[in-house]
C-alpha cells in the first residue's frame, strides 16, 4: 500500500542515484525513484534478489568505503558496474539489523563510508536520513532544526555523529547535503495501532509525532530536486500533527483512559526516563519547500492502514 501525493508524482527526476539501505524505508523510495525516471541502483550487505525491474541490486558493505584500499577499490568497482560516472545523487536509509546484531555505531560507521565514497566517485548531492530522536526532549517542548542538540546516551550520540560525519562533504568537498530527520515512522507491515490503544502508551502523556511511510519516501524525493546550492540543509520530516499519548489512546479506544501511573524517583535519584522523547516537532522548514503529508495525523495513516479510527480533533 503507498500513498505518496500527487504532487510527488509529477516531475520528472532524471540522473541516476545509488541508494544505501533498500529496506523498509529504502526500497520503495528507490522504486518512486525509478518511477520519476531516475536510475537506480541499491547498495545493501546481504545479497538481494532483484524485486524490480529497473532496479539494479547491489551487494555491498558501505563502511568498506573506509576500511582501506582494497575494501574500498572493491566497494567503487560494485558501484561503477552499474551506475557509470557521473552519479548524481547518493541516498542512505540505514538502520541497525537485528538479524547482524548492529548497535547504533551502524550510524556512524555508514555515514562515515557514504561520505568517503560520495567523495570517491564525486557524487555531490547526498540526503542522509536520520532521526528526530536526536533532539531527545524530554519537556514537551517544540523542537526546530535551529534547536540545540546535547547527546546525552549512546543512541543520540550515534545520530548526532552520523550527522556530522555526512555533513563533512558540504564543509570539505563543497556538496549540496540534506538531513531528513524522520519521526515515528509508521505504515505498511508496521501498523502501531494496538500498541497506540494500549493504556500503558499513554503513560507519562508525551508528546508523539509520526510519519507515515510513504510521506518520508515523497519527502526524500522532492527534496533531491530542490535548491541544489551547495551547503547542509536540515529538515524535519513528521505528519505535523503532535499529538499526547494519553489523547491518541483514548481517541482509538472511544473513551477517556487512566493512564498508568509513573514511578516517582527518590530526591536524591537519577531522573527516570521513559525510553521515548517527549517533544513537538516543528515541520515548517519542510513544509516551505512546497511539500505536504497525505497522512496529517496518525489517525489519517491508520486509516490507510485499515482501522476504523473515530474522528479527534488534531488539536487534541
Amino acid at each position: 500500500m503507498t500513498s505518496v501525493p500527487p504532487e510527488a508524482t509529477a516531475a520528472r527526476l532524471h540522473g541516476s542515484v545509488l541508494l544505501v539501505g533498500p529496506g523498509w524505508l529504502g526500497q520503495p523510495t528507490a522504486v518512486q525513484l525509478a518511477a520519476r525516471g531516475a536510475t537506480v541502483a541499491t547498495l545493501q550487505r546481504s545479497a538481494r534478489i532483484a524485486t524490480h525491474p529497473d532496479i539494479s541490486a547491489l551487494t555491498g558493505d558501505i563502511a568498506d568505503a573506509v576500511r582501506g584500499p582494497e575494501p574500498t577499490a572493491a566497494l567503487q568497482a560494485i558501484v561503477r558496474s552499474a551506475l557509470p560516472a557521473p552519479i548524481d545523487h547518493l541516498v542512505v536509509c540505514v538502520a541497525p539489523s537485528r538479524a547482524r546484531g548492529d548497535d547504533y555505531g551502524i550510524y556512524p560507521q555508514a555515514a562515515a563510508g557514504a561520505a568517503a565514497l560520495a567523495n570517491a566517485l564525486g557524487i555531490r548531492s547526498v540526503l542522509y536520513v536520520s532521526s528526530t530522536g536526536v533532539y531527545d526532549r524530554q519537556d514537551g517542548s517544540e523542537v526546530t532544526e535551529m534547536s540545540a542538540i546535547e547527546p546525552r546516551d549512546a543512541r543520540v550520540q550515534a545520530l548526532y555523529d552520523a550527522e556530522q560525519r555526512i555533513a563533512t562533504l558540504a564543509r570539505n568537498h563543497d556538496a549540496t547535503v540534506r538531513i531528513v530527520r524522520a519521526a515515528g515512522l509508521y505504515g505498511p507491515q508496521r501498523d502501531p495501532a494496538a500498541r497506540l490503544a494500549a493504556p500503558a502508551f499513554a503513560t507519562g502523556d508525551v508528546w508523539c509525532n509520526f510519519s507515515w511511510r510513504d510521506d518520508v519516501v515523497s519527502a526524500i524525493v522532492h527534496l533531491l530536486q530542490y535548491d541544489r546550492t551547495p551547503g547542509v540543509r536540515v529538515f524535519n520530516c513528521a505528519d505535523g500533527t503532535p499529538l499526547r499519548s494519553s489523547s491518541i489512546a483514548s481517541t482509538l479506544i472511544g473513551r477517556p483512559i487512566t493512564a498508568p501511573a509513573e514511578q516517582t524517583p527518590r530526591a536524591d535519584a537519577a531522573p527516570i526516563r521513559s525510553g521515548r522523547s517527549n517533544q513537538r516537532i516543528n515541520v515548517d522548514a519542510l513544509l516551505a519547500t512546497g511539500w505536504r503529508p497525505s497522512a496529517p495525523t496518525v489517525y489519517d495513516g491508520l486509516r490507510l492502514l485499515g482501522h476504523q479510527v473515530p474522528l479527534a480533533s488534531a488539536t487534541s
